[in-house]
């Protein structure tokens, strides 16, 4: 099971501390559309409702322990208690809370990203050998190294059909839990090809044309979401500080009215906020191609 972040004790005694929790988890798994499925998807072996619960206890830890140390400080310097242990208490539960009860679905699209990256391929490397004669099982055993993510998947298949279990059946079942809808529809012509006892390289070739067309199509619609996108990062990161100084200072020298230094440090830190937010974002939307 994968490991997940920001839960203050081991794993099994969180699992028994959020059963006590049941009846509010019970009502929060709503809250979380697909929880399930992404759950399973994501290789996270807990029942939703234990999730929420861990999820419902690790927020609640984090929220006393940093509001309630707030608080202290507070006391201990100033002399007070300060209100905003309470705010920052709030502030750390319905962050901890928000990012674990969608951190399943996160997992889910890295590994969707991951498998797709070398998807393309390893299909080519599985239809060459194909192609050369070789049986599909041993071009799968190729495959199972080297390919990052996806390796792991069809390493999955040469162990199970290794300990007996038929090959459609194996396929089918990494093909269940795979978050990949392409790769998905790859693993379901393959059984189906099988199955039918068709030519296995015909439909590898038809699948591997398929999704390097989806990749090339991607691409361009990478590429035209490029430009509205680097022209909002030119006036937000260029053009509005460049002007807005201007503007302040001659309203300085015109008013008489002295700009305080942290207003440069503010704009300072704001920028460098938004260009490292900027770069997140633009490398979320990049394509899964490796070229």
């Amino acid at each position: 099971m994968k490991r997940i972040p920001l839960i203050p004790v081991p794993i099994e005694k969180a699992k028994s501390i959020s059963r006590r929790l049941r009846w509010i988890s019970k009502s929060l798994v709503v809250l979380v559309p697909g929880l399930k499925r992404d759950l399973y998807q994501s290789e996270i072996n807990i029942k939703p409702i234990e999730y929420m619960g861990i999820v419902l206890f690790s927020s609640i830890f984090y929220s006393v322990l940093l509001g309630g140390l707030t608080s202290l400080l507070s006391v201990i310097f100033r002399g007070v208690l300060d209100p905003m242990g309470i705010i920052i208490g709030l502030f750390f539960f319905f962050v901890t809370f928000y990012f674990l009860s969608f951190y399943p679905h996160i997992i889910t699209k890295r590994r969707v990203k991951s498998l797709e990256m070398n998807l393309l391929f390893v299909l080519r490397h599985i239809l060459i050998e194909v192609r050369s004669g070789i049986p599909l099982f041993n071009a799968m055993v190729g495959v199972s190294t080297g390919y990052g993510e996806i390796s792991k998947e069809f390493e999955k298949v040469v162990k199970d059909v290794t300990g007996g279990l038929d090959e459609v059946d194996a396929l089918n079942k990494i093909a269940e839990r795979n978050p990949s809808i392409y790769f998905r529809r790859a693993i379901w012509q393959i059984v189906n090809a099988l199955k039918a006892g068709s030519d296995i390289g015909d439909t590898l070739e038809a699948i591997t044309d398929d999704f390097s067309q989806k990749q090339i199509t991607e691409i361009k619609s990478y590429g035209q979401q490029l430009n509205p996108w680097t022209m909002l990062y030119m006036i937000i990161a260029v053009i509005v500080p460049s002007l807005g100084l201007t503007f302040l200072i001659i309203l300085s020298s015109f008013s008489g009215i002295t700009i305080p230094k942290v207003i440069f440090s503010l704009i300072f830190v704001g920028l460098f906020l938004f260009q490292i937010f900027f770069m997140g974002f633009i490398k979320s939307k990049r394509p899964s191609v490796v070229i």
